[in-house]
């Protein structure tokens, strides 16, 4: 038995408008603060809390609209939907959980995935109390989800059906003490005070208690007190059922002992064992966890004595069939190191049969260790509803779809971001920041991310952020008489726009008014290279898409910052080429020995490396950036490209790197200084 689906409608932030939010076996919750991620877990504990306090319905579940009074409203409805399938019947496997709920089973078609459906309804009518009238009731709906609901199809659900469900709620701020004290109610004691006792071990530990008794008032010392106590009180009071007083171990059964036991951790420095209250924060909260996992293993191995042997059961206690364990930040108070332990406790609890996990984080740790496929973003629209969507990912059929899973992973801080830059590689993703941080400040602050593509795998990364309302902009490199590149690059980023959604005359309308036709943009790779490519790279920054001109982002920084990249290096640093019989550094020859066949042949070389195989022979290239191009092999092709960026942008004097920043950087910087703006 799974959960599947929580359906919510008017709870919370939750609105008029029904929102379904799916649920795996592991589920994290991600978002910013106050979008809703706490009321997602809090609509479950309504329905499957195990202690009543938390099952109430109050006013402040109630959805109340935006720039609406709730003084000025009279009356209201909500409905909390939880849907749950059987998924191992289909598989052919038997599932205990069944009979439970066989009459309320729903199967859609032939040979589907039976499934339950339980919702909670509530009403709110304003009467002359404070919080107002309301009334809810939990039922089943027998009809499938496609259809109408009548009211023939809701059926009244039975609270001790509904305990065979049970979620266990971990708040973001938590006390782990008060369920780790093996008190009336928690976990702990439910599970020790259902151990079958032997009646020989009940009566020996009887005895032993009694023993323990007599030797304790057996001490001189503990015969003065009790005598001094006996006897000023008698002068107090005569009731005879409290006439007699005395100090004594206040356990005269098993029962009386199970609530004094104690978890005690040892070895410990001081020789003493310690309880759970001398732990840190970070401790406790690891140590809840783990006697959540110790609580359902030990359910299942009960489970087994019932199919096995029944008549003698180590526990006499009615199993939940699921246990929902929804964790808020599991992260807070835990050191980083143990994070990683931590989300593959969490992971392995969610792989029980009778398990599943939710979180919830702001934790980009806790996120890159989950499946972009596990995680439920969430935000508030402008309508102040708050929206949950799955992360969108290529096929899992399609090559790129593990890159982007991985990627995704590698920058979850994308999903925290008030804007992301996406730029082809390590490169951007150094240069950017670095710049930015010097002109508009921290960019930590600013809220960007800056997510390195490692390839074209723009597209996907397009669908995600739409899909997740975050905006962006993006940097690619033009990579002109590379093969695909120039116009190539450009038909490629075109096409890719229409398939996420814009239209054709959006894109591809003419200075003459015409739409470009589909055999022409088709074509598009084979144009000639002309002025007619810079009007598109202009016109393209109109949907936040700019491109390193001519070749890339390394190129384009060696155009503009030239003698400051050869200053980084050592005397013995630099190219070469072989003149005659001599090798000689590339930036010593005279412009005489650069008129020789060897140089020329040496720039052809470069040329070549710089296009790569199937390239150009650079033909559109000046001869200037032919020459350079001597340098982009030595400096990007050949040696590390961020620790030769990161040298130079450690050395530039600031007035020399502002005086030369490449246009389109400041093109970049401009537009996300108005997106951040509103």
């Amino acid at each position: 038995m799974r959960l599947r689906k929580i359906k919510l409608f008017n709870f919370r932030c939750f609105g008029e408008k029904e929102h379904t939010i799916t649920i795996d076996d592991l589920t994290t919750f991600i978002g910013s603060n106050s979008t809703g991620k706490t009321a997602a877990l809090a609509a479950l504990n309504c329905m499957f809390s195990e202690f009543t306090s938390d099952r109430n319905i109050r006013r402040s579940d109630f959805y109340v609209p935006k720039n609406t009074l709730p003084e000025n409203m009279t009356e209201q409805k909500m409905y909390i939907e939880a849907v749950f399938e059987f998924k191992n019947i289909q598989e052919g496997e038997e599932d205990a959980s069944i009979p439970q709920f066989f009459e309320h089973v729903i199967v859609d078609t032939p040979g589907g995935i039976p499934y339950i459906r339980i919702r909670l309804d509530a009403t709110w009518e304003k009467s002359n109390t404070i919080e107002g009238a309301i009334d809810y009731q939990i039922r089943y709906i027998t009809c499938p989800e496609s259809t109408e609901i009548e009211d023939k199809d809701y059926v009244n659900a039975q609270r001790r059906d509904l305990d065979k469900i049970r979620v266990i709620y971990v708040p973001a701020v938590r006390d782990p003490s008060k369920q780790l004290k093996n008190t009336s109610g928690a976990m702990m004691y439910q599970l020790i005070n259902s151990i079958n006792w032997k009646d020989e071990r009940r009566n020996n530990i009887k005895l032993k208690i009694e023993e323990l008794n007599s030797e304790f008032e057996a001490e001189q010392g503990v015969k003065i007190l009790n005598d001094s106590l006996d006897k000023r009180w008698k002068n107090y009071d005569t009731n005879e059922k409290y006439k007699n007083v005395a100090l004594k171990f206040n356990s005269a059964d098993i029962e009386t002992s199970i609530r004094r036991a104690d978890v005690v951790f040892s070895p410990t420095e001081t020789g003493n064992d310690y309880t759970v209250d001398q732990m840190s924060d970070g401790l406790k909260s690891l140590f809840y966890i783990s006697l959540i996992d110790s609580i359902l293993n030990i359910e299942n191995t009960i489970k087994k004595e019932i199919e096995t042997d029944s008549e003698n059961i180590s526990f006499n206690k009615n199993l939940p069939i699921l246990t929902i364990m929804a964790v808020e930040e599991p992260e807070n108070h835990v050191a980083p190191h143990l994070l990683g332990r931590l989300v593959n406790n969490l992971k392995n609890i969610a792989d029980k049969n009778n398990a599943q996990t939710i979180i919830t984080s702001h934790s980009a740790s806790i996120i890159k260790r989950v499946e972009p496929s596990q995680v439920r973003y969430f935000r508030v629209d402008d309508k102040g509803y708050t929206n949950v969507c799955n992360i969108t990912l290529p096929n899992k059929t399609d090559e790129q779809y593990k890159y982007v899973k991985e990627a995704v992973k590698a920058y979850p801080e994308l999903y925290f971001a008030k804007l992301v830059i996406l730029g082809e590689g390590d490169s951007e993703e150094l240069i950017l920041s670095k710049l930015w941080d010097k002109y508009n400040g921290d960019i930590d602050l600013s809220e960007i991310s800056i997510v390195p593509l490692g390839g074209r795998h723009v597209n996907h990364f397009w669908r995600l952020l739409n899909d997740l309302k975050i905006p962006y902009i993006t940097l690619l490199d033009l990579d002109k008489e590379r093969y695909g590149g120039g116009w190539g690059r450009i038909q490629y980023v075109i096409k890719e726009l229409l398939n996420i959604g814009y239209k054709r005359e959006d894109i591809l309308k003419l200075d003459n008014g015409e739409i470009l036709s589909q055999e022409n943009l088709d074509s598009m790779h084979n144009w000639e290279i002309n002025e007619n490519m810079e009007g598109w790279m202009n016109y393209l920054e109109n949907f936040r898409i700019f491109f390193s001109s001519p070749l890339d982002i390394d190129f384009l920084m060696l155009e503009k910052y030239e003698n400051f990249y050869k200053n980084i290096l050592e005397n013995n640093e630099g190219p070469e080429i072989k003149l005659g019989e001599h090798y000689k550094k590339i930036k010593d020859l005279s412009e005489k020995e650069k008129t020789s066949n060897e140089f020329k042949d040496r720039i052809f070389k470069d040329v070549k490396n710089s296009l790569k195989e199937k390239g150009g022979s650079g033909e559109t290239y000046s001869e200037k950036q032919k020459e350079l191009m001597i340098w982009y092999n030595y400096f990007f092709l050949n040696r590390g490209k961020p620790t030769t960026h990161m040298l130079m942008l450690s050395s530039i004097p600031e007035e020399n790197l502002k005086a030369n920043l490449p246009d389109v950087f400041s093109k970049i910087f401009n537009k996300a200084k108005s997106i951040l703006k509103g």
